[in-house]
């Protein structure tokens, strides 16, 4: 069983992290402050030690400067607790060796994510940071989508394979990394307070996607969804942050990208606004081919002789993506069925005449 050390100053803080921990379950030990951590780390040499920055007598950069200079302590995770942190404090942190920040309020999945990453990347020896110079710029170049530096992210952070169904993060948690999809399709969803879900975004191969939440640093406005079994790279938010604050280039492909994410939820207002079903259904089945397929587009068609390959998703993900009931989508799939414009077997669906859609859609 792992052990962690929990320093934190405020009891229940400090309890209420430990119970979660102990139903994990992991081994956990605890520490009031600063220099009560520092003899605790000794004595037990945990697996992991979480630790708050702002503490008496001493605080969190005293803990991990002093643990960084003891040779049989300096390779344990750390991992700061903190209720805000500025950009000065975060480049002073992971100056000190930190390898991430968890920002305080988090939930009970946050807190276990966390803690499950930091001890495999621990396990497996992977880096925790790229604070050399060489690991800058090719971390710089896999998100700037130079495709040989992508094997850059497989081989230096942890890739967690995660099956149909599962959450990813949900709405309303601290964000703790960037994701890369290096294989699979998860959904981006809101919730209204009766419960009902809209897809805001599909996300594949190649995507990233936990951005915003991390720039502006507050909890998730939406919840990530597996929808077909995913491999997906974790980049601490330590990394990511230390990246926008030291690369302008960097910085300016994250807000082109943010701009685009406004540019696209605003078209799809107006569509939820002004668009039928049956047209705004049409223009889902096409984005869907000409994110996730390669052999067709919206104005060649189908290749000769070649049918494209299907689109998988359930009848109750078409209804949240389109904004619609699920029995006014299986009627209306019912009728491009009949029109001879897809075929369906099941949950999957292939595009028969796209040039007719696209015409549909207008």
């Amino acid at each position: 069983m792992k052990t962690i050390l929990v320093i934190e100053d405020v009891k229940g803080m400090r309890e209420n992290i430990t119970e979660i921990l102990h139903l994990a379950p992991y081994k956990v030990v605890q520490a009031a402050n600063g220099k009560e951590g520092i003899e605790m780390a000794r004595k037990t040499h945990p697996d992991l030690i979480l630790c708050d920055i702002m503490m008496p007598e001493l605080d969190g950069y005293g803990v991990l400067h002093i643990l960084n200079n003891d040779p049989n302590l300096a390779n344990i995770p750390f991992l700061f607790l903190t209720a805000k942190i500025e950009p000065g404090d975060f480049r002073f942190g992971m100056n000190l060796g930190a390898d991430d920040y968890l920002t305080k309020p988090f939930d009970d999945l946050s807190l276990l994510n966390a803690v499950e990453l930091r001890l495999k990347k621990g396990k497996t020896n992977l880096p925790a940071k790229v604070g050399n110079t060489a690991g800058l710029e090719n971390l710089t170049k896999a998100i700037l989508n130079a495709e040989d530096a992508r094997h850059f992210l497989v081989k230096h952070y942890q890739t967690i394979h995660y099956k149909k169904k599962h959450t990813l993060f949900g709405a309303g948690s601290s964000p703790m990394a960037l994701y890369f999809i290096s294989k699979g399709k998860i959904k981006l969803s809101q919730f209204n307070a009766s419960g009902n879900e809209y897809i805001t975004t599909l996300c594949g191969e190649g995507d990233f996607l936990g951005y915003l939440a991390l720039l502006e640093e507050v909890a998730y406005a939406e919840t990530a969804e597996i929808i077909e079994d995913a491999e997906v790279v974790v980049i601490p938010k330590a990394d990511f942050m230390t990246l926008i604050f030291q690369n302008q280039q960097v910085a300016n492909h994250f807000v082109r990208m943010l701009a685009s994410d406004v540019s696209e939820h605003q078209q799809q207002l107006l569509k939820l606004a002004y668009q039928s079903v049956r047209k705004r259904l049409a223009e889902a089945l096409l984005m869907y081919e000409r994110k996730f397929h390669s052999q067709t587009d919206e104005t060649a068609g189908v290749m000769p002789n070649k049918l494209p390959p299907a689109i998988i998703l359930s009848r109750e993900n078409w209804s949240h993506l389109v904004g619609a009931s699920t029995e006014t989508v299986i009627r209306i799939l019912s009728d491009f069925r009949a029109e001879g414009l897809i075929d369906i077997t099941d949950t999957h669906i292939t595009l028969l005449d796209v040039d007719k859609l696209t015409r549909l859609k207008r």
